[in-house]
């Protein structure tokens, strides 16, 4: 096999791409042909799949109250509003996260205030957390970012000590843990998407979470119109509310991969350390484990060396050019966005700037084979050996 580049002319290590197995299987078909065989597409409409999905959900978290909603965007928009976030509140936000974690903020009117993050876990900074809380500050958004349960117990304590409301979004984290207990259970109330490459899929989806009642009444008056205490018949509302239904069909996907989930993170799990033990000497550094997190790895991130970073798009590019598939989830810091300029000057954070242009994923997806374990790392391994040899 040549070592010269595939990116430069060299034959690549898979001459044939890599292919992402699919999440999907017949229990998942089998429940959509049984919705679309009876008919009833829509909660309104009598379906009982969308309620089922959300007593499921929260039973398997242990809470009360579960409501479905269209994303994992439009479950956080729904939480905020549930919150009474208005405009002029301020809300701590990692910087490093999907930016729906901050815009839906800017839907409210109200301001998101960059935080760093930690330099080993890539998840949000506490230090720089509490430095940023102003009286402004209304509210916490939790990323457990990756997969990777966030030290909860800390920002709980924050949190209580500056009378802030705590959002937990679990977008990448269904089914982690931290000291025994799920995510998406500490908080005021808790967010999660069932967008095509989450743990959990729906295709697309999201749940808002909480044992908090009036939350629980707000948040499905919210995502129903602004109906009043659910009366379809009424046609009466009392609040601004939208149209943020789940169908039939999604909720049926969803029941059949809430009873799959720990199998898959176990999968995820298992494929994330493959991954972590061919690459354990080649330099790079992957997002930090402990005794009191069960990591779900929504993707396995690594980063380069610091002697590299201003070449991690050449390297995601080279490395996809031999045929295998990384990726870059977030490749820059939320406070460099477009969107985010007109405040982002003061909410610098220096960790965040650094290890964004470091960060790449590997696939955990349940399904991988070892084989495309074994090809993604001889590209990896391919591509770096090429760059340190031109230092």
């Amino acid at each position: 096999m040549t070592n010269k580049l595939a990116i430069l002319g060299g034959k690549p290590i898979s001459v044939k791409k890599l292919v992402k197995p699919s999440p999907i299987g017949k229990p998942e078909i089998n429940a959509v042909m049984r919705v679309l065989n009876k008919g009833i597409l829509s909660k309104a409409g009598r379906g009982e799949n969308v309620k089922t999905f959300e007593r499921e959900f929260a039973q398997f978290h242990n809470l009360k109250y579960a409501i479905t909603t269209t994303s994992g965007t439009t479950a956080l928009h729904t939480a905020i509003c549930a919150l009474n976030i208005k405009k002029g509140d301020e809300i701590l936000v990692p910087d490093l996260t999907f930016v729906s974690s901050a815009s839906v903020f800017l839907q409210q009117q109200a301001t998101p205030i960059f935080v760093d993050i930690d330099t080993t876990t890539f998840c949000i900074d506490t230090a720089d957390m509490e430095k940023k809380i102003t009286e402004k500050t209304k509210a916490i958004i939790v990323v457990h970012l990756y997969g990777h349960p966030v030290e909860i117990n800390t920002i709980i304590k924050i949190a209580k000590k500056h009378n802030l409301k705590i959002i937990e979004d679990c977008a990448q984290s269904h089914g982690a843990k931290y000291k025994g207990q799920y995510v998406g259970t500490f908080g005021d109330i808790a967010c999660f998407s069932f967008y095509q490459t989450k743990n959990l899929t729906c295709g697309e989806g999201g749940m808002v979470l909480t044992n908090n009642e009036k939350l629980f009444k707000s948040c499905s008056s919210i995502v129903d119109h602004g109906l009043i205490d659910g009366n379809l018949q009424g046609y009466d509302y009392d609040r601004l509310g939208y149209n943020y239904h789940m169908t039939e069909i999604q909720a049926a996907i969803g029941i059949e991969q809430l009873k799959k989930l720990k199998r898959m993170n176990k999968q995820r799990a298992n494929n994330a350390n493959k991954y972590k033990k061919i690459l354990k000497d080649t330099g790079l550094i992957f997002q930090d484990d402990n005794k009191n997190i069960d990591h779900v790895y929504y993707a396995l991130t690594a980063l380069l060396p610091e002697k590299f970073k201003n070449k991690r798009d050449w390297f995601v590019d080279a490395a996809r050019t031999e045929g295998v598939e990384i990726n870059k989830i977030y490749p820059k810091p939320l406070h460099e966005a477009k969107l985010f300029s007109s405040f982002g000057k003061k909410n610098q954070c220096p960790n965040a700037s650094n290890i964004t242009t470091r960060l790449f994923n590997f696939y955990t997806n349940p399904g991988v084979t070892d084989n495309y374990i074994k090809l993604t790392c001889e590209a990896v391994k391919k591509v770096l050996n090429y760059l340190n040899d031109k230092k």
